[in-house]
């Protein structure tokens, strides 16, 4: 038994590292082999051949090359394989990895860093640096442009070091308590707006519900006209109140105005999320049967692609790139649907991009109706996703119908319902799929000459709430 524990935390590790440098870049893998070859950080000559054969190895080595014996002669040449000891060689690297991580992150955000190397001068009582330091790091903070919310935590931070030296030199010394209450309370209320708004969002989709204690304190607070004059304040209030009220206007044109007029105030990913707030509140109006509310979403998202808002390291998520294509063919912008997907297929992820572009180009065949060009596409299809995944069978489904491909459509029940079985957690979908495939199949068997038949079958539809495309079902009995 403490044969096979010691044998799992061998494993355990070793696989932990491994799977750990192949995720990481090249830049990362040199600056890695730098740290580890620092005395400073590691002193081990084995865990530095560690490190440098994995370097040299990972992402194109065979998998013996990085077998647990491979690793620890390249490690401890000449010594006699030591389970244990590789155990223990595995987690000092990946300790050191760690480290580096954390420092680069540290490093790659000043206004982190800034802070804790006052404390260590304060602490060293090297007050000639401490104050030169000081004056650089505020001024630093001021002239840049970004006002969110580690704006404020970062501002509260250097205050408290100001007002801690300023109190340790000189006890009788008159402080300025003020700012820092004032930009710690800032910090707090548009972190905890934000969260709000995520849960909100989450809420919608996932159905999962939240409390968040003080809310009504928060947004009290929050609605002060003076708060709202704080743009990491604003933005959040009215994303929540928008989020909250989905049958009012009057947050969304809020919010909208204070993206506008604000949006050099927060880094691109902040702004990304907060565009994808309001276009959510677009589609949860448009949900509700409010039409003009698809030209509310398109627009926004014309804006949020100008501005380079909507990708993330560069790439455009699968999601986004459906959704703006549906939301242009909603309006009817085909040209400029189909302009986009050639403009903006690039930005896809590799892996998923052939298919993704497929799927959104057959999607856009179809809503136009031609369905000829849309069935191949369709047929190539691919996704991971399942969700889009049962979106594409069920517009296959359907233009299997409308080209009278029966077989084609037989065989499709066949296969559809197959996967819906193999699914697990589908729940809702699970149902009103299975329910348009006995539907489908309802419609192709009926005698169309049966008016009784049909309108019996129109009225069994029409009572039910739980089949997808049930508006295509009613259309075509129609």
């Amino acid at each position: 038994m403490v044969f096979a524990l010691i044998f799992i935390t061998f494993h355990y590790y070793s696989m932990l590292l491994l799977r750990t440098l192949r995720h990481l870049p090249s830049k990362d893998l040199r600056s890695i082999r730098q740290w580890v070859r620092c005395e400073l950080f590691n002193k081990r000559e084995d865990v530095m051949l560690l490190c440098d054969y994995l370097v040299d190895h990972i992402g194109k080595a065979k998998d013996r090359d990085l077998s647990p014996e491979a690793m620890w002669k390249a490690a401890c040449p000449g010594k006699p394989f030591d389970e244990k000891q590789m155990r223990h060689l595995a987690s000092f690297l990946l300790e050191e990895i760690r480290q580096y991580l954390a420092w680069s992150e540290w490093r790659n955000h000043p206004a982190d860093s800034q802070p804790m190397l006052l404390r260590a001068l304060r602490n060293r009582n090297l007050d000639f640096l401490f104050e030169k330091e000081l004056d650089s790091a505020t001024q630093s903070l001021q002239e840049h442009p970004i006002r969110d919310a580690r704006y404020h935590y970062s501002k509260y931070l250097l205050l408290q070091e100001e007002v801690e030296y300023t109190s340790g030199n000189d006890r009788s010394a008159k402080l300025n308590l003020q700012p820092l209450p004032d930009e710690l309370t800032v910090f707090y209320l548009s972190e905890m707006l934000r969260h709000a708004c995520l849960a909100r969002v989450h809420q919608s989709v996932a159905g999962q519900a939240y409390k968040i204690e003080l809310m009504e304190v928060i947004l009290s607070n929050a609605g002060k006209k003076t708060m709202l004059q704080v743009p990491a304040i604003a933005v959040y209030y009215h994303a929540y109140r928008m989020l909250e009220a989905p049958q009012e206007d009057e947050a969304l044109e809020q919010l909208k105005q204070a993206l506008f007029e604000h949006e050099t105030r927060f880094p691109p990913e902040e702004m990304r999320v907060l565009y994808l707030m309001a276009i959510n509140g677009c589609i949860r109006r448009m949900n509700a049967g409010r039409k003009s509310y698809v030209r509310e979403a398109f627009e926004l998202y014309n804006v949020a692609l100008e501005r380079n808002f909507l990708k993330e390291n560069g790439r455009l998520s699968g999601f986004t790139y459906k959704n703006i294509l549906r939301v242009a063919a909603g309006m009817g912008a085909y040209e400029w649907a189909e302009q986009f997907l050639e403009t903006q297929k690039a930005a896809l992820h590799p892996r998923e991009r052939e298919n993704l572009y497929r799927y959104n180009l057959a999607y856009l065949y179809f809503k136009r109706q031609d369905f000829a060009q849309a069935m191949p596409l369709l047929q190539q299809v691919e996704l991971d996703d399942v969700l889009n995944n049962l979106d594409a069978r069920r517009m296959l489904l359907q233009t299997y119908y409308q080209l009278k491909e029966w077989e084609a459509l037989e065989s499709l029940f066949q296969s559809f319902g197959a996967y819906l079985r193999r699914q697990k957690n589908l729940d809702y979908h699970r149902t009103t799929n299975e329910n348009l495939i006995h539907y489908a199949k309802r419609l192709v068997e009926i005698d169309r000459r049966d008016k009784l038949a049909l309108l019996a079958l129109r009225n069994e539809i029409n009572s039910r709430n739980d089949i997808a495309e049930k508006g295509w079902l009613l259309e075509c009995i129609d």
